[in-house]
């Protein structure tokens, strides 16, 4: 692996600073790569921490603009971003954050055709979509190319986390089995409503994830649901 740069060392030293964490967990990091699908409300804390972190090749997928109702969530946008897209202005956000990651962004929607060329050039996968039917489809994927899959959703005041098809884990599908959930449009979710820091605590839990995989810290969500009700504070841990 390649060693840390002094500018490097300076940039990730808190970090370094974390027990089992070292220089070698940094190189791998670096060496490793992160597939982001939805640049959402959940997409802008992954892709922040996963950036500032030091995650060496980042890819982004979403084919909306930014919206004025965007702003109370997604919290890498600006006022002055409405109608520009998604992913063209979180590359110019991150790109500035951290000149030493790699990001690749993919101006368009998932899609049975395209997904599996998509996921297959990265080591890791995030869920950070609001709709049923490309999760279902991209855990089906990752299922067949065995990808670490690791889920998050949010709504009202409430987030759920579980990293599947890693350590012999099962699926999102194994979990909620297709008959069990209605087909929803992305609108139709977003109408259901999340509390602005919702997101931003679950896609900060699913960076997390990504970053206990790729550098072996800890224990993963893998076999695991975790479940939070924020009303209450409640923590929920399940095994699968």
């Amino acid at each position: 692996m390649k060693e840390l740069t002094p500018e490097e060392l300076s940039r990730y030293e808190r970090s370094l600073q974390v027990r089992d964490f070292g220089p070698e967990s940094q190189q791998r990091l670096s060496a490793a790569s992160v597939l982001v699908i939805g640049a959402g409300g959940l997409g802008s804390a992954v892709l922040s921490y996963l950036t500032a972190a030091g995650v060496g090749h980042i890819g982004i997928v979403d084919y909306d603009t930014v919206s004025l109702s965007n702003l109370q969530r997604q919290v890498l946008y600006v006022t002055q971003q409405i109608g520009k897209s998604k992913v063209v202005c979180a590359q110019e956000r991150l790109q500035a954050l951290n000149p030493h990651v790699d990001i690749t962004v993919d101006n368009y929607k998932i899609t049975v055709e395209n997904a599996s060329d998509i996921i297959q050039r990265y080591d890791i996968i995030i869920d950070c979509t609001d709709n049923y039917e490309t999760r279902y489809l991209v855990d089906n994927i990752c299922l067949k190319q065995s990808k670490p899959f690791i889920y998050g959703t949010a709504e009202q005041m409430e987030g759920q986390i579980s990293t599947f098809h890693y350590l012999g884990a099962g699926g999102y599908s194994d979990l909620y089995p297709r008959h069990s959930r209605p087909v929803s449009s992305a609108k139709e979710k977003t109408s259901i409503g999340v509390l602005s820091p919702v997101p931003g605590i679950i896609g900060s839990l699913q960076a997390l994830e990504a970053i206990k995989i790729i550098t072996g810290l800890g224990d993963t969500l893998a076999g695991r649901l975790l479940t939070i009700n924020f009303q209450t504070y409640r923590f929920s841990l399940f095994k699968l």
